[in-house]
């Protein structure tokens, strides 16, 4: 168990410490992928997985990963299909995880099929390197890519973990997740990808400058906007965003009317 940063309960920490089947590490400083790596770095057993404080196990999640590596010594981790909850609705990720093993990289731009919880790797094959160079946002994109061009990787279609969306609170929410998605991204690109995945990340990076300019303009930070926005405009596919430009000249359109 990894207590992540200042933000938490110390009544539950002292629970955690008391009992005796979980070990606990305390992070001062938060950051998700130190949380992972400082996890990893202290297993001992012959498979490890991760979970979320806010996402659910189903019944049998972790044996039916197990027993899929024990029949498949080859593979070094296996990926589950899971459960999206939205609103407390339930909705399957992948349709069809055959799809997914026939080409894992090509299948990821259109759904990602590694949810948060939804993985078990080798101790002995995968090790603490696989979260270096993660970023603090999209760490699932990272995670599915780093495995996928790096390891070797069954897929199982039952779903064996719900990840609940829209949890209050959540990073994926927060100004900061925004604006830091394309320095993410481009962490991506350093994962030895097929050119056209390069550039499937490179069109996102777009979308993501795109984004960061929209949310600056929303907060009333015209410079920032703009910066953001000449970003989008020279990188890939970002013509699609021309019309951006007026909304970012609408006052000074309005202030030489008057």
């Amino acid at each position: 168990m990894i207590v992540n940063g200042t933000a938490r309960d110390a009544a539950v920490v002292r629970e955690l410490k008391a009992n005796r089947r979980l070990r606990v590490r305390v992070l001062e400083q938060a950051s998700l992928p130190n949380a992972l790596q400082a996890g990893r770095r202290v297993v001992d057993t012959p498979w490890f997985a991760e979970l979320d404080d806010d996402d659910v196990l189903l019944p049998r999640s972790l044996i039916s990963r197990v027993e899929a590596l024990l029949r498949s010594p080859g593979h070094d981790c296996v990926v589950a299909n899971g459960y999206r909850r939205v609103h407390g609705e339930d909705t399957l990720n992948v349709p069809d995880m055959r799809v997914v093993e026939r080409d894992p990289i090509r299948a990821f731009w259109e759904r990602n099929w590694l949810l948060p919880g939804s993985y078990l790797c080798r101790t002995d094959r995968v090790g603490p390197d696989v979260f270096d160079g993660m970023p603090p946002s999209l760490e699932c994109s990272y995670i599915a890519l780093r495995l996928a061009t790096s390891y070797r990787m069954r897929f199982l279609q039952d779903p064996t973990v719900i990840w609940n969306v829209h949890t209050p609170g959540s990073l994926s929410k927060s100004r900061e997740w925004i604006l830091s998605n394309a320095q993410a991204h481009e962490r991506l690109l350093l994962l030895g990808l097929p050119r056209y995945a390069q550039q499937k990340v490179r069109e996102r990076i777009t979308s993501d400058c795109h984004s960061a300019a929209n949310l600056y303009l929303s907060d009333g930070n015209r410079l920032e906007a703009w910066r953001w926005h000449l970003r989008s405009l020279v990188r890939r596919g970002g013509h699609r965003f021309v019309p951006f430009t007026w909304r970012l000249l609408g006052p000074v359109a309005r202030a030489e009317k008057r």
